[in-house]
């Protein structure tokens, strides 16, 4: 059976999702990627890199074990005009892939 990590739920959970992603890396297969504002469970979804979420951190995981699977940005903040900040968290994401 495969795993999605949700790295919003994740780091909300006091989990470092860099470590779930070694911890579960014979099962995973999908990954959510957002930032939030605070780890705990009263954060919320904003632009990637505004928060808390260390995403060099998740892309060296991600390349340590080789990661082949689907990442799918979630953008919760603004469901009225999200273009702008889905625009900016992909921006964001590819710098550290580079």
């Amino acid at each position: 059976m495969g795993l999605c990590i949700d790295i919003g739920h994740t780091i909300r959970a006091g989990i470092l999702p860099q470590q779930a992603v070694i911890d579960y890396r014979d099962r995973l297969m999908d990954l959510h990627i957002k930032d939030v504002n605070m780890a705990a469970n009263e954060g919320v979804a904003i632009e990637m890199g505004r928060g808390v979420v260390d995403f060099p951190a998740l892309v060296r995981a991600l390349k340590k074990i080789k990661y082949a699977g689907i990442c799918s940005i979630e953008y919760e903040k603004d469901m009225q005009d999200p273009l702008p900040g889905i625009a900016e968290s992909l921006g964001y994401f590819r710098a550290p892939l580079g």
